[in-house]
């Protein structure tokens, strides 16, 4: 990577500091893909801490999938991030537009729903790859050596957290869209994606709480 790549970066520091201030992005979209990609991130710490150890032998091609994936999910979570605040920014734009003449209010009421449907895309595609994520640290449990226990229980935590980060960005947006139909079939995906997701939480969280002797 060139220095000048690398000076293009956010630390950890400044997207705090830019969640913190009282800027509209980045927002919580923003806050779930990466909470989605920590997720993931732990996942391949669980697979890279099992691949070659002894006694997991038999799980090195499962182990090195779950890896790939996970990585496939964090890299894509990362760019999200980006993509959630480019989407919300083209948001507040079309709020900015005139509304002098009825032309430029029909124009303005135009762009505003076609922007907050375009901002619904990051945070839903946020919720999908979390509930991914989260069946990948399941995988991770089961097939994962055990001191890594703690570190795939936080991965399905921050997992999560993304899923349902990703829900509510998605429904804020749906609140003011006047789509009837598109709001039916989005909320209906929302609760599938959220239900799903809880149990699969639950059944990672009794699996660590039960191997730990947590109970």
């Amino acid at each position: 990577m060139s220095q000048e790549a690398k000076n293009d970066e956010t630390t950890v520091t400044q997207f705090l500091d830019g969640l913190a201030s009282g800027n509209a992005t980045p927002g919580g979209g923003s806050a779930s893909a990466l909470a989605g990609s920590l997720g993931a991130a732990l996942v391949e710490m669980v697979a890279n801490l099992t691949l070659g150890k002894k006694g997991f032998e038999a799980c090195q091609d499962e182990l090195e999938k779950i890896r790939e994936k996970a990585n496939a999910h964090r890299q894509s979570l990362v760019a999200t991030i980006e993509k959630d605040i480019a989407a919300y920014q083209d948001v507040m734009k079309a709020y900015l537009l005139p509304r002098q003449s009825e032309e430029e209010k029909k124009a303005r009421r135009e762009a505003i729903q076609k922007s907050l449907k375009k901002a619904a895309d990051p945070p839903l595609f946020t919720a999908v790859t979390a509930l991914k994520v989260l069946k990948l640290c399941q995988q991770a449990i089961e097939k994962g050596n055990p001191n890594t226990l703690s570190d795939a229980a936080v991965g399905a935590l921050l997992a999560g957290a993304a899923l349902h980060g990703g829900v509510y960005n998605v429904l804020v947006n749906l609140s003011a869209l006047e789509e009837k139909q598109y709001i039916v079939k989005m909320k209906k995906e929302l609760r599938r994606l959220s239900q799903e997701g809880e149990k699969i939480k639950e059944k990672v969280m009794t699996m660590v709480n039960k191997k730990i002797n947590y109970q």
